[in-house]
């Protein structure tokens, strides 16, 4: 049977040798954990890791650095000060290896009873790598224990990766905010967010250089508070730890210097004296051959095991309503619709008129419903503007869904009972309110922690009262999904202080509670939020993708979820060219999100071409349910020849990122796979120029057995039966201008 295997190193001689039973390592000397797929070597006496090599390819990721490598990193905190150690405080006291029975192997690294600020047995630290039989990604896991009687544990940062990423040396695809993922191409820039929470929306990340590529997770499935950091930054010799607020400040700090990568651990009870850290999840960090899309291979195994998608697939739930399920196309807009004033039919009519065009089942998201201004006073939503009750009839009787907004998460100072609400607010370590600034016209808006119970109420009394007294059929809760798990410091909410998985449960409590109004007395009523965080995909039936087109995107959401939750929104500026409007409206729709959420603008006369392809992207998309719903996003097909581009400016979000001119291809494809195990390609153009799009398919590749299929054309109307193939399909497709197809490969019956 193969094994892992280790070895002790001197710097001319590597010894490698079988280890049967677990035995004590020799940590005087640099050693190699190893298997056929991965050569890992640690520093002696500190352990830092040096070294990761592909033994596929033998690609060395990890660059030499001036001074020590790194391995982990811990904070201790009492009121104002902060003080860190790295594994290169004292060196390990002692290490071991053991094989285990399934062919993997087990290194143990222990820095027992470190004496500390002149604190004896004040620390110890143990650090556990597990390395499978059969793959390049092991399991990292660290146990802190705090003995102090003074100071408090902080933060954890492990795996702490010197020396890595290399800048510009690689593709960084990382999930990213209200998108299914973001592609970073030689990437020099640090990138971070913070999980549970839509800027870090699920638990891993890849760094690939061609097809050598490098892993980082976690498998969490108790969804706690966590930060990734990626630092691909030459000549990098900055503080690393986030200073929380004015004051905090490293003492003693040496930086190492070298590229990195992070993730800071923030256990239960920061800063509070004796608070340990012991070990909730493990580490995935390793090697493996392929790009981003098998990064997502490799995670939804998983996350389709966790809590968040509990209740099976969208086929498979019964909470998820019909409405949403066979969307169109959705619209966002404000009171006053293309200055449109008068009686609620008169002024619903560029809607109603809007939905006769697209004619697609559509949603209305609805903005500034409410008397108070937009980011005023909230939580006081009600009385609605006049008139809102029997627009809300109309729209209902013409078949749209009626979706307002509320905010699940803020309450602005300004309210005359502020009293009653701030108990219940995010606190940070000093007793501060968090305050957001969203705008010169917004109140003065914080979060509430939605551990509360009375939040949790709050919102859900809300909700009753706008469905009970409107008949509205949907609901989106702003920002719950939003943002991101706030370290709250406030004793009397009765959670862990700082870190822990609070955030996470208690806004899953929350947005159960507004699912339980929706569905009560034999309710429908659609739930929505903001941005897309995994945790939160079984109390939701959509999630809201809103960010602006971009030549990074990926469908890296999509591809761990799909079949499991919805995506919707392709919002963009539709003044801008057709090719940009088509990029985000057809990459959108092969994408698998239900397209839209623009205003009624967008239905001017001079736009009359752009309104034309997104009800295409409509009547394409309800005629592959089976797959943009209920099936699963396998792949991007890339074109075998040479496709023309275009180029255009404005891609790029700019609330977060500067707005570049980009160079975009001008055909892309899909590979999606239904619950019946048809297999079709969705392929899109988006140029007013024909495009011929050669692509090749191998079901085996997808673990689907080489059978004969029928090669059908599916689409609005009658699907069209083409010819039949066995083993891989290679086929030149023709795509005219601003074209959609959809290639059907279904198993013929035998």
């Amino acid at each position: 049977m193969k094994r892992a295997y280790i070895a002790t190193a001197t710097i001319s001689l590597l010894i490698i040798y079988s280890v049967s039973a677990q035995t004590e390592i020799n940590t005087e000397d640099p050693f190699v954990l190893k298997n056929d797929h991965v050569q890992f070597i640690f520093e002696p006496e500190h352990m830092g890791l040096l070294s990761m090599t592909d033994l596929s390819t033998m690609t060395e990721h990890i660059n030499p650095v001036d001074g020590k490598h790194l391995l982990w990193e811990i904070a201790f905190a009492k009121g104002k000060q902060l003080y860190t150690i790295t594994n290169n405080y004292k060196p390990c006291s002692y290490a071991s290896l053991e094989n285990l029975a399934d062919g993997s192997v087990r290194v143990k690294m222990e820095w027992n009873r470190l004496r500390w600020w002149n604190e004896n047995d004040a620390v110890s630290v143990t650090v556990i790598v597990e390395l499978p039989e059969n793959s390049g990604i092991a399991n990292w896991r660290i146990f802190v224990e705090n003995n102090s009687d003074y100071w408090g544990l902080w933060s954890v940062l492990f795996p702490i990766i010197n020396g890595f990423p290399e800048a510009g040396r690689y593709d960084i695809a990382r999930p990213s905010f209200a998108r299914g993922g973001q592609l970073i191409k030689n990437c020099d820039q640090k990138q971070s967010g913070r999980y549970p929470g839509s800027v870090w929306p699920m638990q891993f990340g890849s760094f690939s250089n061609g097809s050598n590529s490098v892993y980082l997770g976690t498998w969490d499935s108790g969804a706690r508070a966590k930060e990734f950091v990626v630092e691909p930054i030459q000549d990098l010799n900055s503080q690393r730890y986030p200073i929380m607020f004015d004051g905090r400040r490293h003492r003693k700090f040496d930086p190492e210097p070298g590229e990195r990568i992070y993730i800071i651990h923030y256990p239960d009870d920061m800063g509070v004296q004796g608070s340990d850290y012991p070990d909730y999840y493990p580490v995935a960090f390793g090697v493996y051959q392929g790009d981003w899309s098998d990064a997502a291979r490799i995670y939804r195994p998983w996350a389709l095991k966790q809590k968040w998608t509990g209740k099976g697939s969208l086929s498979e739930r019964t909470d998820v309503p019909e409405s949403i399920l066979n969307l169109g196309l959705w619209i966002r807009d404000d009171w006053i619709w293309n200055d449109v004033d008068g009686t609620p039919e008169e002024m619903n009519k560029p809607l109603v008129d809007a939905a006769r065009k697209l004619d697609v089942p559509i949603g209305l998201q609805w903005y500034r419903w409410h008397v108070p201004e937009f980011d005023n006073l909230y939580p006081h939503y009600l009385p609605a503007k006049n008139g809102f009750k029997e627009r809300v009839a109309d729209l209902k009787a013409h078949d749209i869904i009626v979706m307002p907004y509320i905010n699940g998460s803020s309450v602005d100072m300004n309210i005359s009972d502020f009293e009653k609400y701030e108990p219940h607010a995010v606190k940070d370590e000093a007793g501060g309110l968090r305050l957001h600034y969203y705008s010169n016209n917004s109140g003065r808006l914080l979060s509430m922690c939605g551990n509360q119970v009375f939040w949790q109420d709050e919102v859900e009394s809300l909700v009753d009262d706008i469905k009970r007294e409107y008949g509205v059929t949907g609901i989106y809760v702003d920002q719950v999904s939003g943002l991101f798990h706030e370290l709250c410091f406030d004793k009397s909410h009765l959670h862990p202080l700082g870190g822990g998985n609070y955030w996470a449960n208690g806004n899953r409590d929350l947005l159960a509670k507004v699912k339980n109004v929706a569905l009560k007395n034999g309710g429908n009523m659609v739930v929505t939020s903001e941005g897309a965080t995994e945790v939160f995909f079984d109390k939701l039936d959509a999630n809201l993708f809103w960010s602006q087109p971009s030549e990074r995107e990926i469908p890296l959401m999509q591809m761990v979820y799909s079949g499991y939750t919805l995506f919707f929104g392709s919002t963009c500026d539709y003044t801008k060219s057709n090719n940009y409007f088509r990029y985000a409206q057809g990459q959108a729709f092969i994408d698998g999100r239900q397209n839209g959420w623009m205003d009624l603008g967008l239905f001017k006369p001079e736009y009359k071409q752009k309104v034309e392809f997104l009800k295409k992207c409509g009547k394409y998309r309800l005629a592959s349910l089976d797959y943009l719903v209920y099936g699963q996003l396998l792949d991007i097909i890339k074109p075998d020849n040479q496709i023309a581009s275009f180029s255009d400016e404005g891609f790029g979000w700019g609330m977060y990122e500067k707005q570049r001119k980009a160079e975009i291809p001008g055909a892309e494809a899909r590979l999606w796979k239904s619950e019946e195990d048809k297999l079709a390609i969705f392929l899109v153009n988006y140029t007013n120029k024909p495009i011929l799009f050669t692509c090749t398919v191998d079901p085996s590749k997808y673990g689907l057995p080489v059978i004969k299929r029928s090669v059908k054309k599916l689409g609005p109307g009658k699907n069209k039966y083409i010819q039949s193939f066995t083993g891989i399909f290679i086929e030149t497709i023709n795509l005219d201008p601003a074209g959609i197809k959809i290639v059907e490969l279904s198993p013929e019956k035998q």
